[in-house]
């Protein structure tokens, strides 16, 4: 498995996030193809997350990733998987659901809804 390449510099965003933005360049170049290879994902966003806007402060925008091969493994291992696949300094952060669990979060308020409605797809 390849390593992805630390994101040149790129912090936590500065500005709210669109298509263009540094960090979702980032994501596409460096970290997608990884995670198309590693968990053959059905969607992957980048979004604000509702309780830490990207676009605020020095937070960073969270990573959602929905994934059959994500069928039984705890939520912890999960996100220990995907981030092994990220640079220790990577702008993002992971949320990883089976596609169950993505049609079940997606109309609750909180950080799935917002990818669901305002982030930036990728896949």
């Amino acid at each position: 498995m390849q390593e992805p390449r630390e994101p040149s510099g790129i912090k936590a965003p500065l500005a709210p996030l669109s298509a263009g933005h540094p960090t979702v360049e980032w994501v596409r170049r460096e970290v997608l193809p990884l995670i198309r290879e590693t968990f053959a994902p059905e969607r992957v966003d980048v979004f604000d997350p509702p309780d830490r806007p990207a676009g605020a402060d020095d937070h960073a925008p969270g990573l959602l990733i929905v994934s059959q091969r994500f069928s039984g493994i705890s939520i912890p291992e999960r996100m220990g998987l995907v981030r092994g696949l990220l640079a220790s300094t990577s702008p993002v952060r992971p949320l990883c659901l089976t596609p169950e669990e993505f049609a079940v979060s997606k109309a609750v308020p909180g950080p799935v809804l917002a990818a669901a409605r305002t982030g930036i797809r990728l896949i």
